[in-house]
């Protein structure tokens, strides 16, 4: 009978070395029944393998989960997008009404005929005055250079804007 040892590990070997008729082997792991040395036995299942498990289970579960969250969030910002371009689409044919309106209300024939309706009369050529305006530019002073124009007499030309 040999025995050999092998990473705390002891093999057995048992049988007839030359003829080869029969061959035992074994495999024995120690324990506390066998003289272990620090007296503490294996746990069965380690804790790295039950918190793989336990992970493995988790992401089984809450995968699912996110899916469906995932799925109902677009939906619902699907709806609310076809309503958006509802009423996107109400707001411009409303403009689109507003604009031709707008022309036929402002339309000069029509303004006329209001006018002479309520008693007033086009002016005549002497009655017409233009009067030009001078605006300063952004680089000009803006609204300092216009008010000291206005308060301090006149523009370059010498009379008052």
């Amino acid at each position: 009978m040999s025995s050999a040892s092998y990473h705390n590990t002891a093999i057995r070997f048992t049988g007839v070395a030359a003829g080869g008729v029969k061959i035992k082997s074994g495999v024995k792991s120690k324990d506390k029944s066998n003289g272990d040395s620090n007296g503490t036995a294996q746990p069965v299942v380690r804790f790295r393998n039950v918190l793989i498990g336990i992970c493995v289970l988790a992401v089984c579960m809450v995968g699912p989960l996110i899916l469906v969250w995932t799925q109902s969030y677009i939906n619902q910002v699907s709806l609310r997008l076809e309503s958006k371009n509802k009423a996107l689409a109400a707001v411009n044919s409303e403009i689109t009404t507003l604009r031709l309106d707008c022309g036929r209300l402002s339309e000069p024939a029509r303004i006329e005929r209001i006018a002479k309706s309520r008693g007033l009369e086009r002016p005549a050529l002497d009655q017409i005055e233009v009067w030009e305006v001078k605006i300063p530019r952004s680089g000009e002073g803006g609204i300092f250079a216009y008010l000291r124009q206005t308060f301090f007499g006149g523009d370059n030309v010498g009379g008052p804007l």
